[in-house]
């Protein structure tokens, strides 16, 4: 631009001077429809050096303004963009430390970058799930766009409303590129809708896959086996294929124990007290059981006894089941031996019952201290 100015003022200068080099004033006459305009080559250069002058004056108070105008505005919107930054920083920072009332605050009027909004709505629906609002979680979590819906699949397992992503989710667990994830989550959402036909249908794929460790398959089956009657499920057991069979094995005999089926699964159990590497799924077992008779299980737990008399988690078998047998002061015995700040969690219910059963009333309420 510079070098394009002072070519101009080049050619202007030798236009002026060249009517006095040649002593010649020079005279220029222009000519347009009705219009003519006439006057000596100096008064034209003066004029167009005043044009020139005005042109490059003005062009450069066009170009300050427009600059002021840019920087003003990307100055405001650059602050702003910079408080909606830090408010979701703030709320993931405030997630990690569980500080659901926080994110909350960060979070509102829509404060969040627009590529993140649906973060910001997902974030919102595990505050209202973290506070027990399932229903104000669900609302968050449909304003989401639906090709990020799958993403927050938990959250929706988690409001109990999985329904809403079931269809999508089977499109996704059917195809071949599905993740173990999705396939994991379809598997959990079918359990929560309790549509164990197409559970039944999906399980030959979950094997397969091998996407599920053990205490997931149990979790899968415990609620398989629990949606058919007591004596429905030992025929279902049975009907499923046999390497289906090894993983159903304990929630079968874990919710046929819950049923108060002791004797239908008697010889099952026994069979767990010869391995001591199944000692403790024995215990786990018979914590969940009601009211049945199992009295050469109880013999079989008792001889073992004899031989490693240490063995807590066979302990623990005996005194769920003393419970189970209204034998309560023989599993408050039990319980004064095996129960230790390890396993407190998970007997504190079955020790409490033989405790208050037994009239050990002070007993129970340390347990709850």
């Amino acid at each position: 631009m510079i070098g394009l100015i002072i070519l101009i003022v080049v050619l202007v200068i030798v236009l002026a001077a060249a009517p006095f080099l040649l002593d010649e004033k020079g005279y220029v006459l222009i000519a347009f429809n009705n219009t003519t305009i006439e006057g000596t080559i100096v008064s034209f250069v003066v004029l167009l050096v005043a044009v020139l002058a005005v042109c490059y004056l003005g062009y450069k108070l066009l170009r300050y303004l427009l600059s002021f105008y840019r920087h003003t505005k990307h100055s405001f919107f650059a602050r702003s963009q910079q408080r909606k930054q830090a408010a979701i920083e703030q709320a993931l920072w405030s997630v990690i430390n569980d500080d659901y009332e926080q994110l909350e605050q960060a979070l509102a009027n829509n404060s969040a970058p627009a590529q993140y909004q649906d973060i910001r709505l997902a974030l919102l629906a595990k505050a209202a799930l973290a506070n027990n609002q399932p229903e104000k979680a669900a609302e968050r979590l449909v304003e989401i766009s639906p090709e990020q819906q799958l993403k927050v699949a938990k959250l929706w397992l988690a409001s109990g409303h999985s329904s809403a992503i079931e269809s999508q989710l089977r499109v996704r667990a059917e195809s071949k590129k599905a993740t173990p994830l999705e396939l994991k989550v379809y598997t959990e959402v079918l359990v929560q809708q309790q549509h164990f036909t197409a559970l039944e249908a999906f399980l030959p794929r979950l094997l397969r896959k091998k996407v599920l460790n053990d205490e997931q398959w149990t979790q899968v089956f415990c609620a398989y086996f629990a949606s058919f009657p007591a004596d429905a499920r030992t025929s279902k057991y049975k009907q499923l294929p046999k390497k289906l069979q090894q993983y159903a094995y304990i929630a079968y005999l874990t919710e046929m124990a819950k049923a108060g089926q002791l004797t239908a699964i008697e010889s099952d159990l026994i069979k767990l007290v010869k391995y001591n590497e199944q000692h403790q799924q024995l215990a786990y077992i018979l914590s969940k059981a009601t009211a049945g008779n199992a009295q050469k299980l109880q013999s079989s737990i008792q001889e073992r006894l004899i031989k490693d008399e240490d063995n807590n988690a066979l302990l623990l078998a005996l005194a769920c089941l003393a419970n189970a047998q209204g034998d309560y002061d023989l599993a408050a015995r039990v319980f004064d031996k095996a129960l230790n700040n390890d396993n407190k969690k998970y007997y504190m219910q079955q020790a409490a019952l033989s405790y208050e059963k037994s009239a050990q009333i002070d007993k129970a309420l340390v347990l709850y201290k």
